[in-house]
């Protein structure tokens, strides 16, 4: 089977896949098990690839480990007891075994959804990119030393087994090519162009102002201030990170304290928010009884709550300058869901009509580091094809 693009975001609540432009998504819940745990784990088999999206059980062995190790990935991982231990600090996504385990577990469920041979156990990748976020890349003494460590992990070989009944089997993976691109910084391609390399109409907004892209992740906040034009930011100090406020730790922290009977974990009512943010009415349904619990007051008023933090520390880092003009792009995982909330409290601070003007946050923000990930790597495949050709000429 054959790959030509694969373009990951290792989100820290949602891991989100485009190959070969096919688009999905699952929870970031990576839980390990031993292998005596692994073998009974399930007790029946599945037939359908999106059955087998929900119930992914893989063991891999990781960099230099000799011991192969067992995982239960996404949904199935979701209500497990250690399945959200990574959203209340910043883990490292260079060494942490969650991007790579997710990494496999999108390329299981690509091959049962696409594989046109179902025992045509290999994979070729021609070219794979993902993306670190700013206070990793701050880490190193330059951004290209992070982005090389992420882009080596995936490069090359790998070899992986599934065991969830119906779908067992060994899959081995080469790639051919890898790429780390900055978070944030990478989501200007999808401003400028869409999926199809066409100019986005409105482009033009950002032709002659600086653009300050917001991107709000479940786990941490990229700033990165661009050059008029959405040109590629020029200088370290172009990029900042909001640190200390992790979203799905303040939503976590509101379930404990507020809803404990009624969502016995993190991602459950993640999802509910998610599920309702669009009608901005959180009522929670008992389907068996037909009894309803309104929680609007309670969410709406902590997500104001959490924005009005993220406003304050966002002027910190890039406050608008006097002489001249500056856009904000909100774009992310969490986005959306705050999207109200950011419009109502900048409305507040600066007027309706300025904020309409100055802050964004597009149709598309969830998916927008994606999507110019996307945009990349078709303009680059598209001019290394080009190349060939002419060198062949």
């Amino acid at each position: 089977m054959k790959i030509s693009r694969f373009n990951k975001d290792c989100g820290n609540s949602v891991d989100m896949n485009i190959m070969d432009g096919y688009l999905f998504d699952f929870p970031t819940n990576v839980v390990e098990l031993q292998k005596e745990a692994a073998d009974s784990f399930f007790t029946d088999a599945v037939t359908a690839p999106e059955e087998f999206k929900k119930r992914i059980l893989l063991s891999t062995t990781i960099g230099d480990e000799e011991t192969e190790r067992y995982f239960l990935v996404g949904d199935i991982a979701a209500s497990q007891q250690l399945a959200n231990n990574h959203i209340n600090h910043l883990h490292n996504k260079i060494t942490s075994h969650i991007p790579y385990v997710t990494f496999l577990a999108a390329i299981a469920y690509y091959h049962a959804l696409h594989a046109k041979d179902p025992k045509d156990n290999n994979i070729q990748i021609d070219y794979f990119s993902t993306m670190l976020p700013i206070w990793l890349l701050k880490k190193e003494s330059t951004f290209g030393e992070a982005q090389k460590a992420m882009a080596t992990r995936f490069l090359g070989d790998h070899t992986f087994r599934i065991h969830t009944p119906g779908f067992e089997k060994e899959l081995k993976v080469a790639v051919d090519e890898s790429a780390c691109l900055k978070e944030g910084e990478i989501a200007r391609f999808a401003l400028k162009k869409d999926l199809t390399l066409q100019d986005r109409e409105d482009a033009n907004e950002y032709v002659e102002c600086e653009t300050v892209m917001v991107d709000i992740g479940g786990g941490s906040i990229d700033v990165v201030i661009l050059p008029e034009g959405l040109k590629a930011a020029n200088s370290r100090e172009s990029f900042q990170s909001i640190e200390g406020i992790p979203y799905l730790a303040h939503i976590d922290k509101l379930r404990k304290e507020k809803f404990p009977e009624l969502f016995t974990d993190l991602r459950a009512f993640d999802q509910f928010i998610l599920d309702n943010y669009s009608k901005q009415k959180f009522e929670l349904k008992n389907e068996n009884t037909g009894a309803a619990i309104d929680l609007t007051a309670q969410i709406t008023s902590s997500l104001k709550e959490y924005v009005e933090i993220l406003l304050a520390k966002l002027n910190d880092v890039a406050p608008p300058p006097a002489n001249k003009i500056r856009k904000y792009v909100y774009s992310g995982g969490v986005a959306p869901t705050l999207e109200v909330a950011i419009m109502k409290s900048m409305s507040e601070k600066i007027g309706e009509e300025r904020t309409e003007k100055y802050h964004k946050v597009p149709e598309d923000s969830r998916h927008l580091n994606l999507f110019g990930l996307e945009i990349r790597s078709i303009g680059y495949l598209q001019k290394k094809q080009a190349e060939k050709k002419a060198v062949k000429s």
